[in-house]
C-alpha cells in the first residue's frame, strides 16, 4: 500500500506495512516529502484494510517530531505496535518504541542519548510474545567488534529491558533482525 497525495507544497510516502495478527489492518511508516529533503518526517500509522484507502483513513499513531519509522511490527496477540524512533535525525538517538493499536500507551523501552550507544537498526517481536511481555530481537551498534553491528535478544518485562543476548557475535555487519515463527530457544 503506497500513497503518494500530490499537493503543491508536499506528499508523502507510506513504506513497510505489515498486516494485523486479525488481518483487518496495515501499520506502516508514513514519510512526508517536502520540497526540501530537511524537511522529511516520518510517523507511524494505522489504516483498516476494508477503508475506502484515502490517506485520511489511517489513524497515526506517534507525532512527526519522534521521527518513529523503520517497518512497525504487531505484536503476536495484536495488542502493540513496535518501531524505532530517531527525534534528532540518524545521528541518534535511536531508541525501540511500542503502542497500542488506538494510539494509546506510546512507551520507550530502550533510553539511548545522543551521545550514548546503543544505537537501534530494526526490530521484531518474537512469536511468543504475549501481554507485553516476552523476547524481541534487534539489529543493535554496537556490536561484538567496534564499528559493527549485531543482532540481540531482548527480554522484555514490565515495559523494561530485563535482559540483553548478543546472538550473533560476527565480524559482519548484521543488523536484520526479523525473529521469522521459530518458538524462541533458551
Amino acid at each position: 500500500m503506497t500513497n503518494v497525495d500530490e499537493t503543491p507544497s508536499w506528499s508523502f510516502t507510506d513504506w513497510a506495512s505489515e498486516f494485523s495478527p486479525d488481518g483487518k489492518k496495515l501499520v506502516f511508516d508514513r514519510s512526508t516529502n517536502r520540497k526540501h529533503e530537511e524537511d522529511e518526517h516520518h510517523a507511524v500509522f494505522v489504516q483498516p484494510i476494508d477503508s475506502s484507502g484515502k490517506p485520511e483513513d489511517a489513524r497515526q499513531l506517534t507525532p512527526w517530531k519522534m521521527e518513529c519509522q523503520d517497518a512497525p511490527e504487531y505484536s503476536p496477540d495484536g495488542k502493540l505496535v513496535l518501531f524505532r524512533c530517531l527525534p534528532k535525525g540518524e545521528d541518534g538517538p535511536s531508541n525501540l518504541y511500542w503502542v497500542h493499536p488506538d494510539g494509546t500507551g506510546l512507551h520507550q523501552l530502550t533510553h539511548s542519548s545522543p551521545d550514548d550507544e546503543p544505537y537501534y537498526l530494526s526490530q521484531s517481536f518474537s512469536p511468543s510474545f504475549s501481554d507485553g511481555e516476552g523476547w524481541i530481537t534487534v539489529g543493535r551498534t554496537p556490536g561484538y567488534d567496534e564499528g559493527n553491528s549485531d543482532v540481540f535478544r531482548l527480554l522484555i518485562k514490565d515495559g523494561e529491558v530485563a535482559r540483553s543476548v548478543n546472538l550473533t557475535k560476527s565480524g559482519k555487519w548484521e543488523s536484520s533482525a526479523h525473529w521469522g515463527t521459530h518458538p524462541p530457544v533458551g
